[in-house]
């Protein structure tokens, strides 16, 4: 039978009624992202079990609004950011990202975005919309994106490394220019498997790009893997 929910530290979180499982990519991107102290509204899109959404209200006291397609799951972070210390903070809507209108700017996006493209599709209806990016094209994300942010403010999502480049170029035509990238190892011999990138609207300087092994030679989670997370996991 599979796990109808996952603990963090401070807070769990169910997912058994959301078409994506808690899994690494929303962890790195909760974790990875920063928050600036003056931050008031921050914006998760496609939030699912409202995962990034409440590992971000840990870490800052800005108000969270997760918004996503599906009523099942957005009635699951609901009731996740309901048990947690943060609740008066998070706010959870059915939203269909190319058509939401936020009531006001925002100091930050963060998404796990669909991104299979051009793929078979997987059965189920819920689940090709949470995996496939016909439902949420970059280049309408990325355009949203931009119309929503306050100057200065960044936004932040977890691609696959393939994909990194080309996402890049998009966010640079409409005005978004990269703050910095983190490339994800598994292994120290592996190919990067995710890309972590934050995009800042306004000037930035050349962006910082760093690497983070998930594990070492021997398949133990690295130290710097376990500094990024262990704020959340339970183990480290």
């Amino acid at each position: 039978m599979a796990k109808t929910h996952f603990d963090f530290k401070k807070f769990t979180i169910y997912h058994d009624k959301c078409a994506m499982k808690v899994g690494t990519d929303g962890v790195l991107l909760g974790a990875w992202t920063e928050v600036c102290p003056d931050s008031k509204y921050i914006l998760d899109i496609g939030t699912g079990s409202g995962l990034i959404a409440i590992m971000l209200a840990q870490k800052c006291n800005a108000y969270i609004i997760g918004i996503d397609i599906d009523e099942e799951a957005v009635n699951q972070a609901t009731d996740n950011g309901k048990k947690t210390p943060w609740s008066q903070r998070l706010h959870f809507e059915v939203e269909n990202a190319l058509t939401y209108i936020p009531q006001k700017k925002l100091d930050l996006i963060t998404c796990n975005p669909p991104f299979f493209t051009n793929s078979l599709q997987c059965p189920g209806e819920k689940r090709n919309y949470a995996r496939h990016s016909d439902a949420l094209p970059f280049d309408a994300l990325i355009a949203n994106a931009y119309t929503w942010l306050n100057d200065g403010a960044c936004f932040n999502v977890v691609l696959p490394a393939s994909s990194a480049d080309a996402f890049i170029q998009m966010a640079w035509e409409r005005g978004l220019n990269l703050h910095k990238r983190c490339m994800i190892h598994s292994l120290p011999e592996s190919m990067p498997k995710r890309a972590l990138l934050s995009f800042k609207k306004g000037s930035t300087p050349y962006p910082q790009t760093t690497r983070l092994m998930i594990r070492d030679r021997n398949g133990i989670y690295t130290e710097e893997y376990k500094r990024l997370t262990e704020e959340y996991y339970i183990h480290f």
